[in-house]
């Protein structure tokens, strides 16, 4: 019964861990694409936001699917 339950709680810990890298991620990644915007509109800071919706997107997927429904469950 433990031993089965070991596997599902790895799984929540690294979904999680992985949501909020995912996210925190996103959000420095957006901050740097700001910085960026404030000098004046180039490619790069086009790509980081871009890249930074991508990020914060993904952790929320993440985070909606799989780990807040595993939470509830418990």
């Amino acid at each position: 019964m433990v031993s089965e339950s070991i596997p599902e709680l790895l799984e929540l810990l690294l979904s999680t861990l992985l949501a909020a890298g995912l996210t925190v991620g996103g959000a420095l990644t957006e901050q740097a694409a700001l910085a960026d915007l404030s000098g004046g509109i180039s490619a790069l800071a086009i790509w980081e936001v871009y890249i930074g919706l991508v990020l914060l997107y993904a952790g929320y997927m993440l985070a909606s699917r799989r780990v807040l429904p595993a939470l509830g469950s418990a």
